[in-house]
């Protein structure tokens, strides 16, 4: 009986590792302003798979469009009809001081526009 126990306790023990193994779960990165400028020195070979491990949240309706919140000043945002398809659009975007519409902001395209430019004009 005692040998019947022993095997019983080395099974459950076993089965909680393995159980409690498979359930660590994924955490998303945050996306910052120093990983989008690295990003977007792939320039139009950027993709949805680019951004897949960081924060985001899907706001589409009709199209995939995810936002990335950055920082208090900027967000990126990610559009298209199809993310197996290159996106429409990869934006950097300066949120807006006095609206609840990041389409207010202004906002450059990461894999054609420098950065540094558009965040040095925001700041003069």
């Amino acid at each position: 009986m005692k040998k019947l126990m022993t095997r019983v306790l080395v099974i459950c023990c076993f089965m909680n590792v393995i159980i409690l193994g498979g359930c660590s779960s994924f955490e998303p990165t945050k996306l910052t302003l120093e990983i989008v400028k690295e990003l977007a020195k792939k320039g139009e070979d950027l993709t949805w798979n680019d951004f897949e491990q960081y924060n985001y949240e899907d706001i589409g309706s009709g199209l995939y469009i995810y936002h990335y919140n950055i920082d208090e000043n900027y967000c990126l945002m990610i559009g298209g009809g199809d993310i197996q398809s290159a996106p429409m659009y990869i934006r950097l975007v300066s949120k807006p001081n006095d609206s609840q519409f990041i389409d207010d902001g202004k906002y450059i395209d990461i894999r054609t526009e420098n950065i540094d430019d558009f965040i040095n004009d925001l700041e003069s």
